[in-house]
């Protein structure tokens, strides 16, 4: 990393000044993806000294007279529209401003690696398209609520709990095989067994551990390694994009409000979905973001007709708690 930029300003203390630093830093990625983000900092210098002193002797700091409180009844109300983004698989590298195709469909650094992520897809043994020779597969599962228990071959519980169709498994420390069995669910715990595997889970070329190939009702989803800088890398075959569509009031007001309105739409451009949701009965307060709901994404960065663009907007419209003649809109 480079050395933070610096430098001086002469500051007259003896004009009171009001102060903004602004910062804008913009950044392009190996993978050319641009992101950006900006700071400021305000603050006042100076006190004004009386013409009949001579020297600049430590003063007080200035004094200023309090705002007024606003008038609730006369006051609209000051909303602010929150869309946020996260990624929720690839153990914590992956994010909104950094998805891209991954460097490697195939494990082969060696040693084990430090996350192996597996999608419950469903499905029979006969329907493996992975290549490895050691592979063992017994029975079918294609049920969409089962409960999955992975062991290590060290004995490590990698995942033992109720698994619904196409979740996300991350599963760290894994080691040279994995023991699966998926089995039905009765009255919140294990039942009969469906199917039983066994998965080499190494990083050795004998693995032939490669992105999006299924081992019965399980598919590779996603490898994390590590090299010999201690650096992770994440091989993702898909993004599990979730949006959440949320509202506060605007730090500066104390003003409270009510909603009036949202509606949110959001996906690729070309096949946008929209939501109009239903208005909460309580009102926005201070500090506290009202979130109207979610929208998720599963993004195949494998399949090059799957990355479009993606535009997420949330518009909302507030009415003043005291006053809901007095509205207040927000888009984002």
């Amino acid at each position: 990393f480079a050395p933070s930029p610096s430098f001086d300003i002469v500051i007259d203390l003896t004009v009171v000044t009001n102060n903004e630093i602004l910062t804008v830093i913009t950044a392009t990625s190996e993978f050319e993806n641009v992101c950006s983000d900006s700071d400021f900092y305000t603050f006042v210098t100076g006190l004004a000294l009386p013409p009949n002193i001579p020297t600049r002797s430590p003063t007080s700091s200035p004094t200023r007279t309090p705002l007024p409180t606003p008038d609730p009844e006369e006051t609209a109300c000051s909303i602010q529209s929150i869309v946020s983004c996260d990624v929720e698989n690839g153990g914590g590298l992956l994010d909104c401003d950094n998805i891209a195709r991954p460097s490697n469909l195939v494990c082969s650094s060696g040693g084990f690696p430090r996350e192996l992520e597996f999608i419950y897809r469903g499905g029979n043994c006969n329907d493996s398209t992975n290549s490895q020779t050691g592979f063992i597969c017994n029975g079918n599962a294609n049920i969409d609520e089962v409960w999955i228990t992975i062991i290590s071959n060290n004995q490590n519980i990698l995942w033992n709990r109720v698994t619904q169709r196409n979740t996300f498994m991350d599963l760290r420390g894994v080691d040279e095989f994995m023991q699966v069995t998926i089995s039905t669910v009765v009255n919140g715990r294990v039942g009969e067994p469906l199917q039983e595997m066994t998965i080499a889970s190494s990083c050795e070329f004998q693995s032939r551990l490669r992105l999006q190939d299924t081992f019965g009702a399980l598919q590779l989803a996603e490898f994390t390694t590590v090299n010999s800088n201690s650096l992770a890398t994440v091989n993702a075959a898909f993004a599990n994009v979730v949006i959440t569509y949320a509202v506060s009031l605007t730090p500066d007001t104390s003003i409270r409000a009510r909603i009036a309105s949202a509606v949110s739409s959001g996906g690729p451009v070309n096949d946008q979905t929209t939501n109009d949701y239903q208005p909460p009965d309580e009102q926005i307060e201070p500090r506290e973001p009202y979130v109207f709901g979610t929208q998720e994404a599963i993004i195949d960065l494998l399949d090059q007709s799957s990355l479009f663009s993606y535009n997420y907007t949330l518009q909302v419209i507030g009415q003043s708690a005291q006053n809901p003649a007095l509205l207040c809109f927000s888009r984002e």
